[in-house]
């Protein structure tokens, strides 16, 4: 649209045409940001500018919403660039090397790997022409654009993969094929006679983060998509024309709808991502039967007041119909491309788990890493795919804060059960896997907890837990029984008796109350009476005063307080 990422273009525009006037030049250009803040919008208008104005030299937008597997795979990526500059203006012998080669080798050269093709089509017949240019003058500036490298997938035992032909070849990853034309692309950059930058757009997935941080890094200029570049402004302004002329076309005056107060609504909404934004306008404006006789009668919304007004309330109630059917077809994109999605759920669902009496207050990064990670690792391996969503690399100051998601509705998203699919996942389920993880990784909770001074946030921790329904935590029990309380107890005692600290004396009463949870009142299970026992005489061992069986029985009957109330510290004397 018009008017709108004027900033962040004249900033790209501005790199293209600087030419190689520093001593290191930046010859690379990474574009990134999260899903949906219209990278490829920008590099398709980026790309029809520098045609207009002659500078454009190639393109390949790789898309895995294509039905096209030639724009998912890197299968056609070197033969588009190649033909491309061979119709190229400027291309000089490019043409007549290309053709030349295919002749010879009667096109065998397409059977050969990326490498292979690429140097054979692309690399050498641009430097072969390169004393050409200089004996004809400076050239204009001119860039090869590569957008949407992430969307970019494998194709297994492809025929047409000339790794397919290789006995035994190693199974491949998405993100090999990804390093691949990466390592291509910066061999060519850093060739002083190559005469293109390459403009590469992505999400910031973590090979090509790593590859741009590591081996990128000296020739590499990023770009990020962030709050600099000022999106709801844009996005204030898409929403602006595209109201008027919904308005033009039914009737409407513009002042009178939809109204300044909801267009900032729809604003904040969006959380900076365009693709929120189209879609809902998308959906108000409908289809040209949207007004016919017959969807009116339906119970469906038809109008676009009342579309919109569908939309304002889709945060509270899962409808039998889904206007950001783009926006979530995205999101399962992403989460299905997780190596263990049902995994990389679990974490997130756990990371917005939040205590009843706390609403919107939720657990740390570090307690949940401290917690749920089984394995060195784990985090990373469930999240990382998920950069694109979610900030997934995290200081240790960032650390003490909970996940930061990029966008709003894909909060929305997993907590929608029509939205989500089959990934969704009750609030239920995470929080018995949370509960289970806690007792698999209880030995090594006091040093963090104590590191971080985070006992507030332990404690919330088990009270959570503590909110299970009595059913679902007998899932529990095994990790209990298999946990080793005894270890557990020990270090929380010593630890009270050297800090004296009330709030560690909450957190052994609460885990009493959590081993507790799901015994009727007045009668305990097999398995609490051993659980408890167990934390129970470490503190006796301790010095702590034990409350006896009728004061436990009285505080549980009152039922105003914990049954552990008068379990006592040991004192001073």
């Amino acid at each position: 649209m018009k008017e709108t990422r004027v900033a962040v273009q004249e900033d790209i525009m501005g790199w293209i045409d600087s030419g190689d006037q520093d001593a290191q030049p930046k010859r690379i250009m990474w574009v990134t940001g999260p899903a949906g803040t219209g990278k490829t919008a920008i590099l398709g208008t980026i790309a029809d500018t520098c045609k207009k104005k002659g500078t454009l030299a190639a393109s390949f937008f790789f898309s895995a919403f294509s039905g096209l597997v030639d724009r998912r795979t890197k299968r056609c990526l070197v033969p588009t660039l190649a033909f491309q500059l061979m119709e190229h203006d400027g291309a000089g012998g490019t043409r007549e090397h290309v053709l030349s080669l295919i002749a010879r080798d009667q096109g065998m050269i397409f059977t050969k790997n990326l490498e292979g093709q690429f140097t054979a089509m692309v690399l050498n017949p641009l430097l072969s022409r390169t004393q050409e240019h200089e004996r004809s003058g400076r050239a204009a500036p001119r860039v090869i654009i590569i957008d949407g490298l992430d969307e970019c997938d494998i194709v297994q035992n492809d025929p047409a993969d000339p790794a397919h032909a290789r006995a035994q070849a190693p199974v491949r990853r998405k993100e090999d094929d990804q390093r691949e034309i990466l390592s291509l692309l910066l061999l060519a950059a850093t060739n002083p006679s190559f005469p293109f930058r390459i403009l590469i757009a992505s999400r910031p997935e973590v090979t090509i983060r790593d590859f741009f941080a590591t081996d990128g890094k000296v020739w590499t200029r990023e770009l990020f998509l962030d709050e600099k570049y000022d999106p709801d402004a844009d996005i204030a302004l898409f929403y602006d024309a595209k109201f008027s002329t919904i308005c033009r076309r039914l009737g409407i005056r513009p002042e009178e709808w939809p109204g300044k107060g909801v267009k900032l609504i729809l604003v904040r909404n969006a959380s900076g991502q365009f693709i929120y934004a189209a879609t809902v306008v998308r959906y108000i404006e409908g289809s040209p039967h949207s007004l016919s006789p017959q969807s009116q009668s339906s119970n469906k919304p038809s109008t676009p007041h009342q579309r919109l007004q569908y939309i304002l309330g889709q945060q509270w109630a899962g409808p039998p119909h889904n206007p950001l059917e783009a926006l979530d077809a995205l999101y399962r994109l992403i989460l299905e491309a997780c190596p263990d999605p049902e995994l990389s759920m679990k974490w997130l669902r756990a990371a917005r788990i939040e205590h009843s009496g706390s609403k919107g207050d939720h657990l740390p990064v570090w307690l949940l890493r401290l917690v749920l990670e089984v394995s060195p690792g784990e985090e990373q391996y469930a999240l990382g795919p998920l950069s694109s969503l979610l900030s997934t690399q995290i200081s240790e100051e960032n650390s003490l804060k909970p996940y930061s998601f990029y966008h709003k509705s894909f909060l929305d998203f997993i907590v929608d059960p029509i939205r989500c699919g089959k990934r969704f996942l009750t609030r239920e389920e995470p929080l018995i896997w949370l509960a289970q993880r806690s007792f698999q990784t209880l030995d090594k909770h006091l040093e963090d907890v104590a590191r971080h001074s985070g006992h507030h946030r332990y404690l919330r921790l088990l009270l959570s837990i503590g909110e299970l329904r009595k059913s679902s935590f007998q899932t529990v029990v095994p990790y209990i029984l298999a946990s080793d309380l005894q270890k557990w107890a020990a270090a929380w005692a010593e630890w009270y008796q050297n800090q004296d600290n009330g709030r560690l004396w909450e957190l052994i009463v609460r885990m009493l109350e959590v081993l507790h949870h799901g015994c009727w009142p007045l009668l305990c299970r097999s398995s609490c009476r051993l659980s408890t026992r167990k934390v129970m005489d470490v503190l006796k061992a301790n010095g702590w005063k034990l409350p006896s069986f009728t004061q436990v029985l009285r505080r549980e009957w009152d039922g105003d307080c914990s049954r552990y109330e008068d379990l006592m510290p040991p004192s001073d004397d």
